[in-house]
């Protein structure tokens, strides 16, 4: 399969809104997006955003889903009890702690 993609058109802003025009959504879609999701401004090293768009493209899924899906993981791991039991198993951590305990 040729890849016939034309890099021009990227230059040409009004060639490119021709060729690609955004095709406006059902209003459901939007209510039940609005519903679930707030749309917001967020600044990103590029690094960050290029390794999200690189794993995007392996998995195929949007590296904004992504983004989200590791940000809603994050926020799963600080929950109170997986955090004591992620201590509990942390064998430096304990030692750590063993060590801090016993100079009391």
């Amino acid at each position: 399969m040729s890849d016939d993609f034309d890099e021009t058109i990227l230059e040409d802003e009004e060639r490119f809104k021709k060729r690609f025009r955004r095709i406006e959504r059902p209003g459901f879609i939007d209510k039940a997006i609005k519903d679930h999701k707030n749309r917001i401004t967020i600044y990103l090293d590029r690094d960050v955003i290029e390794h999200f768009k690189s794993e995007a493209e392996k998995s195929r899924v949007g590296y904004q889903t992504l983004i989200n899906q590791t940000l809603r993981a994050s926020i799963r791991d600080v929950d109170e009890s997986d955090l004591l039991e992620k201590l509990l198993k942390d064998k430096r951590a304990l030692k750590r702690l063993k060590t801090s305990l016993e100079t009391v």
